[in-house]
């Protein structure tokens, strides 16, 4: 895979936090979530990433991590750019720059319960709207009973 990036805009990425070289590309982890609109528009503008991979969120109480994944197809280099953020600060959507993360980023409200800060349309995608809580945080309870329909399987003579 050919690296084309210059140096110089290297260099602005490293203004950010810590570049480093990985196997796909490059990663780079943001000293401040705060940073991560200005870092979308600098990729898609000038690094030419126009190609949005996939968005992993995961929770570590008390923080949520972030890792969004993307690619320059034309000149054929991935980045992954990754954060933490506190469970109750708002991520800004980068659902204008890359249409793909509109509905990556409704999965993680949904699922993780991340919220996005200027997004088009942030609700439910997997869940039923009236679903409460989201199931793969660390403090999440499964209900036992969902609309009269019980959640919590019990095999057939298992015992009680």
């Amino acid at each position: 895979m050919s690296r084309t990036w210059s140096a110089s805009f290297l260099d602005q990425l490293r203004a950010y936090g810590t570049l480093t070289e990985a196997p796909f590309g490059y990663h780079l982890r943001l000293a401040q979530a705060g940073q991560w609109r200005a870092v979308a528009q600098l990729l898609k503008t000038e690094g030419q990433v126009d190609y949005f991979l996939a968005l992993t969120a995961t929770h570590h109480p008390p923080e949520m991590h972030l890792r969004y994944d993307l690619r320059s197809l034309l000149r054929l280099t991935d980045i992954a750019v990754s954060f933490a953020v506190g469970e109750s600060e708002a991520v800004p959507s980068v659902a204008d720059i890359w249409a793909a993360a509109k509905w990556q980023e409704r999965e993680a409200y949904d699922l993780v319960g991340v919220q996005f800060s200027g997004h088009p349309d942030l609700r439910r995608i997997l869940l039923p709207a009236d679903w409460e809580g989201h199931p793969l945080r660390c403090d999440y309870a499964m209900p036992e009973v969902y609309h009269d329909v019980p959640l919590i399987y019990q095999p057939p003579n298992a015992p009680i």
